[in-house]
């Protein structure tokens, strides 16, 4: 009898971050002990959703009780492991169908995700923490005019879609003639368009993972990239130098790491997440949340889950069994 637990790395979808996702799904599918564990990939980028025994699709799913028929038996998963970046994942929508199913999964929940996916409401609620934020100001109208922008900001800024991750139609705006473009650039991506102040200072990122009620903040890594920010090149393309853990100081790195685990809980998330920062000197600046990180073989997670002294099969078991 087979007592393995079964898992379904959840994957695909149709946002901008479809590519990351699968290649997110790949690695965790791949590390996820065997001997504990039946592995399969359900990718839901078209329907019915499909199920894959690593690259051969072996059935579809019912959405009824998130089931499958195999071999003309009925089977059933135990836990979600959740490998979709951006929507319908990162902002909570998936996860109200599997509260529904009851069936537990590796992520924060749908309050939380919708609240940390959109970046100006994440930016209200946390505009008491004790940590400083870069000025911002929300555009519902492409027609915006830029003069009334550059009342509030001065340039060179950030122009990026509200609701998106990835870095995908995000833009580094540094001349009042660059503007239009970038807010259509941004706008094709969300009906709602962030235009943040440019902090001039390091890119950092901290990872935080709950294990048996305690927080573990994982090394800081700081990302220097190649081009003007942390762009998709820089991400997933290698166009960025990342050391983790990060050369900074001691004091800094407590910091970062304490600030990281108490929005962990102030914001009620759950599984690994990661918080990015700006460093202005020995200032820290919060840049924003990630509920669902990436965990292809480009992304920060992973390494520095590895400099923390995990593999990622233990990395991956500690979300797994914390969930259920």
């Amino acid at each position: 009898m087979n007592n393995k637990i079964k898992v379904a790395v959840l994957t695909g979808g149709k946002s901008a971050e479809l590519e990351v996702s699968l290649a997110s799904a790949k690695i965790v599918a791949q590390n996820i002990s065997k001997e504990k564990y039946t592995v399969l990939t359900v990718n839901i980028s078209t329907m019915p959703w499909k199920v894959f025994d690593q690259e051969k699709e072996i059935a579809t799913i019912d959405l009824n009780d998130f089931s499958y028929i195999l071999n003309s038996e009925k089977h059933y998963f135990d836990v979600v492991f959740m490998s979709i970046h951006g929507t319908p994942a990162e902002d909570g929508k998936i996860q109200g169908y599997f509260d529904l199913m009851n069936i537990p999964y590796t992520c924060t929940g749908t309050l939380a995700s919708a609240i940390t996916f959109d970046k100006d409401i994440c930016k209200q609620l946390l505009k008491n923490f004790p940590l400083n934020q870069a000025k911002s100001v929300l555009l519902t109208n492409p027609k915006t005019s830029i003069e009334d922008i550059l009342k509030e900001l001065s340039l060179p800024v950030f122009v990026k879609p509200n609701k998106n991750g990835s870095s995908y139609g995000t833009s580094k705006v540094k001349t009042e003639s660059e503007f239009e473009k970038a807010l259509k650039t941004a706008f094709n991506f969300d009906n709602e368009v962030l235009v943040e102040e440019f902090i001039d200072g390091r890119e950092m990122a901290c990872g935080v993972l709950e294990r048996k009620g305690e927080l573990i903040a994982l090394p800081i890594t700081e990302i220097i990239p190649e081009n003007e920010f942390f762009d998709y090149e820089a991400k997933y393309q290698g166009k960025s130098k990342e050391i983790t853990p990060a050369e900074i100081p001691d004091a800094i790195r407590d910091e970062a790491q304490d600030k990281a685990k108490k929005i962990y809980r102030l914001l009620k998330l759950k599984g690994a997440v990661r918080v990015d920062y700006f460093l202005k000197g020995n200032d820290l600046y919060l840049m924003e949340v990630n509920t669902i990180p990436g965990l292809s073989a480009e992304s920060i997670l992973p390494q520095e889950a590895r400099a923390h002294g995990f593999t990622l099969e233990e990395f991956f078991d500690i979300m797994l069994t914390e969930c259920m």
